[in-house]
């Protein structure tokens, strides 16, 4: 946890204030094609070709195909757009695991970053029943730009899928898969009508969400808005991989997989106050709080509304309006 806490303040001061872009316009594209036409074979390619500190939007179009690669936008490259040809199609998987510093198989470092229509995979824990191999952390994509927009992304794994490490970000129509802490990280992020796919651990519950908030001030926390939650075997909602961890879902569907307590306090026994934890609205079979935890927070649509909106959670200064429209 401290290395994490030092690598966060790190990016912080050196990112800096998010480059606005200058505005909605494109100014240049480039195709990524494994067969055929196109201006590079591979991702990390294109994202080498563009230049440092770039403040103009860049759209990379990729193909497509099944790339095996491990892709990185560095900081230095703010304003990137990756468009995929749809997350059926375009995926790019790599297989490394152990070191969610390191694993991933997508990071995205600078902020004004949108990306749209691609499946991140780690294929490192897929196709391996649990008592047959031990499953490792191995994170398909690592997220730490401010202003980061994913729209009908796909994110495969088991283990920490999607490591949302900090900043804001918005995840539209997307779809997430994993079994153990599959969201987690400190990112002050709003999940909007995406599908949440708990695959479970056999006989063993799973956790969504390890979110890290470290003091009542931290504007960081995890707002699921409408979508589903769905899968096997037995889950939690959340654990807190910080003491004032905030993880809402709100409207969302709940299978049958959530566990009747839906929270677990992990390693912050005896201080559960501090979390912020609730469910408001939501539906299906699952969505039984009457055997919750006590220490949930009782919320209302009024505060969802308001306080924990998109336009009040990580939009109020109008990024999202700023951005060039994709599909």
């Amino acid at each position: 946890m401290i290395f994490f806490l030092i690598l966060c303040t790190s990016y912080f001061f050196s990112l800096g204030r998010a480059a606005d872009c200058g505005g909605k316009i494109i100014v240049y594209n480039i195709t990524v094609a494994q067969h055929g036409k196109g201006d590079f074979k591979t991702v990390q390619a294109a994202i080498d070709s563009i230049r440092s500190n770039n403040n103009q939007w860049v759209k990379i179009h990729i193909k497509p195909g099944l790339y095996i690669e491990k892709v990185h936008i560095p900081r230095e490259k703010p304003c990137i757009i990756l468009e995929g040809a749809g997350s059926p199609t375009t995926l790019i998987s790599y297989g490394d695991f152990q070191k969610t510093g390191l694993s991933a198989t997508f990071t995205s470092s600078p902020p004004n970053v949108i990306v749209s229509g691609i499946t991140f995979k780690n294929s490192h824990n897929l196709g391996h029943e649990w008592t047959k191999r031990k499953v490792l952390p191995a994170v398909a994509a690592r997220v730490y730009g401010e202003k980061s927009f994913f729209f009908k992304c796909s994110f495969l794994g088991v283990q920490d899928t999607l490591f949302d490490v900090m900043g804001r970000h918005y995840f539209k129509d997307c779809y997430i898969q994993g079994a153990i802490d599959f969201i987690f990280g400190a990112g002050q992020s709003f999940y909007e009508s995406c599908v949440i796919n708990a695959t479970g651990r056999g006989t063993l519950t799973g956790f969504v969400t390890a979110q890290s908030r470290n003091s009542a001030s931290d504007t960081g926390g995890f707002i699921f808005k409408g979508g589903s939650l769905i899968g096997t075997g037995k889950v939690n909602l959340g654990r807190p991989w910080g003491p004032y961890s905030r993880v809402i879902f709100y409207g969302t569907y709940f299978s049958s997989i959530i566990t009747p307590n839906g929270w677990n306090a992990w390693n912050v026994v005896g201080q559960e106050n501090k979390l912020t934890y609730g469910e408001v609205g939501c539906t299906g079979p699952g969505a039984d709080t009457s055997k919750r935890v006590p220490w949930e927070k009782k919320l209302n649509p009024l505060q969802m509304e308001g306080e924990f909106s998109l336009a009040s959670f990580i939009n109020k200064d109008g990024w999202l309006e700023n951005l060039p429209t994709i599909s």
